[in-house]
């Protein structure tokens, strides 16, 4: 069929957002997170500050354990040389009082240990080397600063917490007070503690990413993944193409979901189903009520209107000789009736077109073609460049009813002068459209979709077609009906 050049509109699913919309996941930042993401990544953070809470807790405990220990044991070492010097140097027996204390000594936390008399001189050492130099010049002044005469004993702690310093007073001859100065040492043990607290708090933390990972499968492969393929599911059945046997099953809540979800879809479709059956037992008898009502229009009313015609036409003829005057009178009445009866056939075509098979289809629009045409107002043509020959009644009846539907929209909103109904073969389908040269359909380019757009979309659901809105050629609206079908 002939038609201007369509003019070329920007299409919305050129744009870049709607390109990534075509495949249905749109790369965007979502929030919250999925829970197989949160959950496993919530544990592993709340898991390591407990662990390192915990490394913490238990490092700072020991370090407190092993410098009480050292307190306490450098109070009864003390309390031990105290009594050894005492009995020694009143014997005057330094030497043997040096190598006494130099057996003392280990490696393990007692490091040095010295003797001064009450003159704070180191009278003998574990070293060896501070004999008779004064306590506060030699590796024993953080223990010598401890000596107090009036303390019975005095211990302290380095600012490390791993040394520990005491002084334990004795007498030394009948009015002298001299001290056991000690020296404990226990740096080594405490980096081997914390040594061990950091293997540890690997070990468990490595536990911890371990069970998130664990955590992250599980929900992934056993929740997210089954929750996904429901998603699908749903999705898929908002288009119409849902299969029941792809959705998870099972008997935890996406199984309890995932059944509920088919319960509701078979409803679903039963209501649909009988809801569908409801609209085409209604349109049918609406069509049948217009044929009936088509053919009494036809048959009842314009054979009568027909015969009365034929009765004035008679009156007439004798008028002419009896009554001139009359006669004219009695024209303008028989005039009336012709173009009654001319109505008459229009409305009851328009009810009830004749013969909808074979060419009755092209014959039929012509036939609307003409009737639009007839008011003068309003140009309307068909346009069918080869025969359509249709053997489904039930197609070309359809047919007909969007094609009169879109006419009569066409008159009643868009002001047209001009209306072209075209009808033609394209391939293997039949192509329907109306175009008109009036207001179209807004900025929108799409209708208000009122009852009579919904019923033409039904009625080309029910033909197997697919229905189409858009701008004509010359600027105004056009209505297609598209139909595969097989000459």
């Amino acid at each position: 069929m002939s038609s201007l050049p369509e003019k070329r509109t920007p299409d919305a699913r050129t744009s870049p957002l709607a390109l990534q919309g075509e495949t249905g996941h749109v790369a965007r930042m979502r929030f919250p997170p999925p829970i197989r993401i949160t959950a496993p990544l919530v544990a592993l953070v709340f898991g390591l500050l407990a662990t390192w809470f915990d490394y913490r807790l238990h490092l700072d405990a020991d370090l407190a354990r092993t410098l009480r220990g050292m307190m306490t044991r450098a109070e009864s070492n003390g309390r031990r040389l105290a009594r050894l010097s005492e009995g020694l140097l009143a014997k005057n027996q330094r030497d043997a009082l040096e190598d006494d204390l130099k057996t003392r000594v280990d490696s393990s936390s007692l490091k040095i240990v010295g003797v001064v008399d009450q003159d704070g001189l180191v009278v003998a050492d574990s070293t060896g080397a501070m004999r008779g130099q004064p306590a506060t010049a030699t590796s024993l002044s953080a223990a010598a600063a401890l000596i107090n005469p009036a303390a019975h004993f005095a211990v302290s702690h380095g600012a490390g917490d791993d040394s520990v310093f005491s002084a334990y007073p004795f007498h030394v001859g009948g009015a002298g007070t001299g001290w056991v100065l000690q020296m404990f040492d226990q740096s080594d043990g405490i980096a081997a503690a914390r040594a061990d607290a950091r293997v540890q708090l690997g070990w468990m933390s490595l536990a911890m990413a371990l069970l998130s990972v664990m955590l992250w499968a599980m929900l992934h492969f056993s929740f997210a993944a089954r929750l996904g393929r429901l998603a699908d599911g749903v999705r898929a059945f908002g288009e119409g193409k849902m299969d029941a046997a792809a959705l998870p099953s099972g008997g935890d809540e996406v199984g309890e979901l995932s059944g509920a979800f088919v319960a509701m879809a078979d409803k679903l479709r039963e209501r649909e189903a009988e809801q569908a059956r409801l609209e085409r037992e209604v349109l049918d008898i609406s069509e049948s009520e217009r044929r009936r009502i088509g053919h009494d229009l036809h048959d009842g009313l314009g054979q009568r209107l027909t015969a009365a015609s034929m009765s004035v036409n008679a009156l007439i003829t004798a008028l002419k000789t009896d009554s001139p005057a009359l006669a004219e009178r009695a024209d303008e009445i028989g005039r009336q009736l012709r173009d009654a009866i001319a109505e008459t056939r229009s409305h009851s075509h328009g009810l009830a077109p004749v013969a909808l098979v074979d060419d009755g289809l092209a014959i039929a629009l012509g036939t609307l073609a003409e009737g639009v045409g007839r008011s003068g107002e309003v140009r309307c043509v068909l346009e069918c460049p080869e025969p359509v020959r249709l053997a489904d009644a039930e197609i070309a009846g359809h047919l007909y009813r969007i094609a009169q539907e879109a006419v009569n929209n066409a008159l009643k909103h868009a002001s047209p002068s001009e209306i072209r109904i075209g009808l033609e073969h394209r391939g293997s389908a039949l192509m329907l459209e109306v175009d008109d040269d009036g207001e179209g359909f807004g900025e929108s380019g799409k209708p208000g979709f009122g009852i009579g757009f919904r019923v033409m979309r039904y009625r080309a659901q029910l033909i197997g077609g697919a229905l189409a809105f858009g701008s004509a050629p010359a600027g105004g609206a056009r209505v297609s009906c598209t139909v595969k079908f097989s000459r």
